[in-house]
């Protein structure tokens, strides 16, 4: 949880990543000035999910608001010809599903070593009932969430390091605010 009390990405994800070590070394044994090397790779593993989920830490919300400003059923509140600034309305979405990517990358540096980037993917889903969208033309300012519970697989490559099985639900709470506002991009 942030400090408002919102859930995070990172809330989704199980206290330990199994198997992110192995993934690490594999990918920076590539490099040869780091794959001769003995190194502390538990303590490389530990600091890269440290860091991941730094990353993570994030407003789920917010990641969520930003994928429903896209949505097609807003997109006319962003013309101003149609909607003039300013003007409120609420949007209900009723029921669905979805389903959006984020790929949050960590760069890690070993001595000499010029720094490798790891490229992870984070799979959100969230199924959605009775979610209802507040606006202030051309913007996302709010809402309710009705029945919304949301999950996330990680992955890194074409391993999983957490299935969706393994996430964790979070229920989120029913009234929310996005401050400042969220813009609905014009199509």
């Amino acid at each position: 949880m942030d400090e408002g009390g919102r859930p995070t990405l990172a809330d989704l994800l199980p206290e330990r990543l199994d198997g992110i070590e192995k993934k690490v070394r594999d990918q920076l044994c590539e490099d040869p000035g780091v794959g001769g090397s003995k190194l502390a790779w538990g303590l490389i593993g530990s600091e890269v999910e440290k860091a991941l989920k730094t990353v993570l830490d994030c407003d789920l919300l917010e990641v969520l608001g930003k994928a429903w400003a896209t949505m097609r059923a807003l997109q006319a509140y962003a013309d101003p010809a149609l909607h003039p600034p300013g003007e409120t309305a609420v949007v209900n979405l009723g029921e669905r599903d979805m389903e959006r990517e984020l790929h949050p990358v960590i760069t890690v540096t070993i001595g000499e070593c010029p720094p490798t980037e790891l490229r992870f993917t984070i799979t959100l889903r969230a199924h959605l009932s009775g979610l209802a969208l507040s606006l202030r033309c051309p913007f996302l300012t709010g809402g309710t969430a009705g029945d919304a519970k949301v999950s996330a697989a990680l992955s890194y490559g074409e391993v999983e390091l957490v299935k969706p099985e393994e996430s964790r639900k979070l229920v989120l709470p029913g009234r929310f605010n996005f401050d400042p506002p969220l813009e609905i991009p014009r199509a």
